[in-house]
């Protein structure tokens, strides 16, 4: 019989949950997240960052490999090493934080190469406080090249530099090209592009049972943001991905 494909990584992350028997909430409090970014990246929306991935496997014994690839047994078959503050320890970590998120890049690169073609998305500089990106040429600041299965058939894309870490338990860093579907309408949850009062911000979007607007960060150091009917508030898109070089 042929070799089944790897689970994806949402997959794989729902399968480590259930295997200790624990609930979203609980299963996101053991690794520094929430409980509702657990449900997300089980479906595999917004991206599971590097950081996410290391800290599972930090908290449970779980094979980095598998974690990553799905390839290989998914518990650990050696004995988990003692912790230590060490210096070395510390460099060991960043090194494997980085080696991780050049794998998913990897793996994000290889599902994408359905072909070669290409698609050049505009990058901005600022916000448009008059309306939606493309209606103001001079704040392009250069355009990037994707592959086009990451379009999805979308046609009106543009991507925007991150600044700022109110989104890193989203996998959202400084630096990041955020690649957005242009639209001035969005679903209860979804990360999107907005300007308040002209000024372009990254957040979630939370819609209450009674109608209250607010964009949630996520970061626990940063507040969320109520809408208020004295807020020039409009959205300008629904991020689709982020795209990180090295």
């Amino acid at each position: 019989m042929p070799a089944q494909p790897p689970l994806p990584i949402g997959a794989r992350i729902r399968q480590v949950r259930r295997h200790f028997s624990l609930r979203q909430d609980e299963f996101g409090r053991k690794i520094g997240i929430s409980g509702s970014r657990i449900s997300e990246l089980e479906h595999d929306k917004g991206g599971a960052g590097a950081g996410v991935l290391v800290a599972i496997c930090q908290q449970f014994p779980v094979s980095h490999k598998w974690m990553l690839t799905g390839e290989g047994p998914m518990l650990k078959t050696e004995p988990p090493a003692a912790p230590t503050e060490t210096a070395a320890g510390n460099v060991d970590l960043s090194r494997r934080l980085g080696d991780l998120e050049r794998q998913i890049r990897l793996i994000l690169l290889d599902k994408a190469r359905d072909g070669d073609r290409l698609v050049e998305v505009p990058l901005y500089s600022s916000a448009v406080a008059a309306g939606l990106p493309g209606l103001a040429s001079s704040d392009v600041e250069e355009t990037i090249e994707i592959p086009a299965a990451w379009s999805h058939g979308r046609k009106n894309l543009f991507a925007v530099r991150v600044q700022g870490e109110s989104m890193l338990d989203a996998g959202i860093m400084p630096g990041d090209r955020l690649l957005v579907e242009t639209t001035q309408t969005a679903r209860d949850l979804q990360i999107v592009i907005a300007s308040i009062d002209g000024e372009m911000t990254v957040k979630k979007l939370n819609i209450g049972k009674d109608g209250t607007v607010r964009l949630e960060p996520q970061n626990n150091a940063y507040e969320p943001i109520t809408i208020t009917p004295e807020m020039d508030f409009r959205i300008l898109g629904v991020v689709l991905a982020a795209l990180r070089t090295y």
